[in-house]
C-alpha cells in the first residue's frame, strides 16, 4: 500500500521520511524538502478571483480532487502496483468540514475505483483549508473575473465536444461561466477560441501545478484528471449559488459526445480502466449522488450523451463562422507529447469521422494527416488497428460490449439512447475509414 499524507501547514509535514509515506503540501507554494511533495499552489488565489465567497463543502471537494490528483501522479503504477496497472492507496486529507465527507466516504472510494481502476482508502481530518475569506477577495478586487452574468457552467477544455457545447448554450441564450483546466500549453488555444463563442463569457481557469522535489517517476496515465477538473467546476458553481441564490441547483455542464463519453472496449484488451471513463454515466451518476448527499445543489449535465460527435457537429454545421473555428479544437490523446495532433489515435479518428460526417474541411495539422503514414508503422497503428476490428465486429455482440464499459442507467429510453449512440459512433468512424482505403 502507498500512503500519502496531505498538510496545510508546512511545519506540520516531517523532517524525515517514513518508507512507504509520502507527504504533500496541499495548496503549498513548494514542496519543504527533497523527497516531499506540494500541489495546489496557486488554486486559493484563482478561487479568489471569482470574487465571492464559495461553500466549505464544495472547497473541500477541491482539497479532495487534489489528493486524487497528487496520489495518481506521484504514485507510478508500473511500480507501486502488483499487476503493474492497480494500485493500493491511502490517502489522508484534512479538510474544513470532514463529518460531511465521511458520511461518503465509501461511495467515493467506489466512484475513484471505477476511475482510476485502482483501490482508494481515504481518511478526513480535521484542521483542512477554508475557502478564502471576504477580506481575502476583496484585497484581490482588481482580478474578479465577473461572474454576474452567468446563469450555468460549461467545461471549457479547448477540445471540439466543449467549443460545440458553450457555442450552443449561448446560441440558446445562456451565459455560461466557462471552467478550464489550464495545463501548460493548453491555456494557449483555450485563448483563443473563448472569444469565438458568440459572446463575452466569464471564465475560471485554475492549474494543479503538481511538483515533487528529488527525483521521482512520475505517473503519465492520469486517469483521475477528470475529478480535478469536475472540481473547479463545482467551485465556480459554488459561487454562482453564493452570488444569485436560487430554489434551483446550479446546472453544471459537461458536453462531451456519447460515443467516447461510453469508450465501450473496442477490443478485449481494453478493458476497465484501460479506456477512459471521464465522462462515462456511471461515473457521473456516481458524483451526482455525492453530491446530493452532502447537499451540494449542483446538476451535472451532458446534453450530447445520446449524440455522436460528428451528429454535433452537423447540428453547428449553420454556423458558417463556427465552422472555421472548430479546425482550431485539440482533441488528440497524445497532444501534450509534441504540441501536435497525431491523427491516428482513438480521439484523433473519431474527430476525423465527424468532420467527415459533417461535410466541413478538415485542415487540422496532424501529425500523421495520411492515415497511410500511420498504418506502415507497426508501433503506432495499435489504434488504428483496434479501431477496425471494432468496427468489423458483428453487431450482435454489440450491446454485450456497451455494458462492459460499467454500469449503464436503469431507465430504459437511457440505456437504448446509450446503446444507440455506440453503435453510431462506429458506423461513424468506420465509414471514415473506408473512405480512406482502411477496412472493408
Amino acid at each position: 500500500m502507498s500512503r500519502i499524507e496531505f498538510h496545510t501547514d508546512e511545519n506540520t509535514i516531517p523532517d524525515e521520511d517514513t518508507e512507504g509515506t509520502l507527504q504533500v503540501y496541499l495548496y503549498g507554494s513548494r514542496p519543504k524538502r527533497s523527497g516531499s511533495a506540494s500541489i495546489g499552489r496557486t488554486l486559493d488565489l484563482a478561487v479568489r478571483r471569482l470574487g465571492v465567497g464559495v461553500d466549505p463543502v464544495a472547497f473541500d471537494f477541491l482539497s479532495i480532487s487534489l489528493g486524487v490528483v497528487a496520489a495518481d501522479t506521484f504514485i507510478d503504477r508500473s511500480t507501486h502496483s502488483g499487476n503493474g496497472w492497480s494500485r493500493d492507496l491511502s490517502l489522508t486529507i484534512p479538510l474544513a468540514q470532514p463529518a460531511a465527507w465521511e458520511a461518503v466516504r465509501g461511495a467515493l472510494e467506489q466512484a475513484l475505483g471505477f476511475l482510476s481502476g485502482d483501490q482508494w482508502n481515504l481518511s478526513f481530518t480535521k484542521g483542512g483549508r477554508n475557502p478564502p475569506s471576504k477580506e481575502a477577495i476583496l484585497r484581490h478586487h482588481r482580478s474578479h473575473i465577473g461572474i454576474g452574468s452567468a446563469d450555468c457552467v460549461c467545461l471549457f477544455s479547448g477540445g471540439l465536444d466543449s467549443l460545440i457545447g458553450a457555442r450552443q448554450l449561448v446560441n440558446g441564450g445562456r451565459t455560461p461561466l466557462l471552467v478550464s483546466h489550464s495545463y501548460r500549453g493548453d491555456q494557449s488555444y483555450q485563448r483563443v477560441l473563448a472569444p469565438r463563442l458568440g459572446k463575452k463569457l466569464p471564465r475560471f481557469a485554475a492549474n494543479a501545478n503538481p511538483v515533487f522535489s528529488g527525483q521521482n517517476i512520475n505517473d503519465t496515465s492520469m486517469r483521475t484528471r477528470s475529478i480535478g477538473f469536475l472540481a473547479y467546476g463545482v467551485v465556480a458553481a459554488s459561487a454562482l449559488r453564493a452570488k444569485n441564490p436560487s430554489a434551483n441547483p446550479i446546472e453544471l455542464y459537461v458536453p462531451e459526445n456519447g460515443f467516447i463519453a461510453l469508450n465501450a472496449p473496442l477490443t478485449r484488451r481494453r478493458l476497465g480502466s484501460h479506456s477512459t471513463r471521464t465522462t462515462h454515466p456511471g461515473f457521473l451518476g456516481q458524483m451526482q449522488s455525492i453530491f446530493d448527499a452532502v447537499e451540494l445543489s449542483i446538476r451535472l449535465r451532458n446534453p450530447y450523451r445520446h449524440k455522436t460527435k460528428g451528429e454535433m457537429l452537423v447540428e453547428l454545421a449553420p454556423d458558417e463562422e463556427l465552422k472555421t473555428t472548430t479546425v482550431a479544437t485539440v482533441s488528440c490523446g497524445k497532444w501534450k507529447r509534441k504540441s501536435q495532433q497525431c491523427g491516428h489515435c482513438v480521439p484523433c479518428l473519431i474527430r476525423r469521422a465527424a468532420f467527415a460526417k459533417a461535410g466541413i474541411t478538415d485542415t487540422t495539422p496532424y501529425q500523421y494527416p495520411d492515415l497511410d503514414g500511420a498504418w506502415e508503422r507497426p508501433d503506432i497503428r495499435d489504434d488504428i488497428m483496434a479501431m477496425l476490428v471494432a468496427v468489423g465486429r458483428d453487431k450482435r455482440g454489440t450491446r454485450q460490449r456497451v455494458i462492459a464499459s460499467g454500469p449503464l442507467p436503469f431507465d430504459a429510453v437511457e440505456r437504448e439512447g446509450w446503446f444507440g449512440v455506440h453503435e453510431r459512433g462506429l458506423d461513424e468512424v468506420g465509414a471514415y475509414l473506408r473512405s480512406q482505403g482502411l477496412g472493408t
